[in-house]
């Protein structure tokens, strides 16, 4: 307790001196932040912070130092605060938390929230190893690399329930810069589709553009489809042809991968639970 209410008065909070008695500690706020907590530069993002119903006035700090809103509230059924940034920039980036103060006391502080900034520098390469293309409880390895010499690099999971890890970047022999974030098991019950950033440690909440998104196919337990081309499979340099691939009639969507490639070439709804791939 003396803890908590010695860190109250360091941030230049004071206890109510008309009770004569030690004010009580409330249940620390909620503070989040939408659209997300990671903002491209240049788009709008508000912070809100939400008490208990008595609250009455909200303070939210920015690294443990900087008061950055002081607000007086009126009585409001969800009892928060907002603080609306029009158009997000570095300046913004960096680590949040907020207190409320009711006639019985302060709050404990909310957990922290860390607003991220992106598209400050030109986004890496991300490519997978050994293959896009696996069976179900395979492994892989995302590899996310660049030549501007970032101290580190995130890898994002897109989805519903977004995913992220950050690992130190390792310098190479030939100049790039890179991180390896090894995978799995998979499986196909979801799907696996992923994009990374590159930041230095000085400005961690400060990141890159996004790299191209990668989605990993993961083979489940449907019939394998029939691949085909027309008019063969032998054709003469600059001759047009065409790749069929069949599956069940309950095929909703078609993929066409090349050996090698890291990227998926086509996807054409299918037609007849067929589709082809003109060239």
């Amino acid at each position: 307790m003396t803890s908590i209410l010695s860190a109250l008065l360091c941030l230049g909070m004071s206890l109510d001196q008309g009770t004569g008695m030690q004010a009580e500690i409330l249940s620390k706020p909620i503070l989040w932040a939408e659209p997300a907590s990671v903002i491209p530069y240049g788009s709008p993002v508000t912070l809100s912070c939400q008490g208990t119903l008595d609250a009455k006035k909200f303070y939210l700090y920015k690294e443990r130092k900087r008061l950055l809103w002081n607000t007086q509230t009126r009585w409001d059924p969800t009892n928060r605060a907002k603080l609306s940034i029009k158009q997000m920039n570095q300046d913004f980036a960096g680590i949040y938390h907020c207190y409320y103060h009711s006639p019985t006391g302060w709050s404990e502080p909310s957990d922290f929230l860390e607003l991220v900034v992106t598209g400050s520098y030109s986004k890496p390469s991300l490519s997978v190893l050994p293959s896009l293309v696996m069976t179900s409880g395979g492994n892989v390895t995302l590899q996310c690399g660049s030549g501007q010499g970032f101290d580190g690099f995130i890898l994002t999971k897109e989805g519903e329930h977004k995913l992220a890890w950050s690992l130190d970047s390792q310098p190479q022999p030939t100049g790039q810069f890179q991180a390896l974030f090894p995978l799995g098991p998979l499986t196909s019950i979801q799907r696996w589709t992923f994009r990374c950033y590159g930041c230095y440690k000085n400005v961690p909440q400060v990141w890159s553009h996004p790299s191209e998104s990668l989605e990993l196919l993961v083979s489940g337990t449907l019939p394998k489809p029939t691949i085909w081309a027309e008019p063969g499979p032998v054709i003469p340099w600059g001759s047009p042809v065409t790749i069929w691939c069949r599956g069940t009639l309950k095929a909703q969507e078609y993929r066409l991968y090349a050996d090698g490639s890291p990227r998926t070439l086509w996807r054409p709804q299918p037609s007849n639970h067929r589709a082809n791939f003109d060239s």
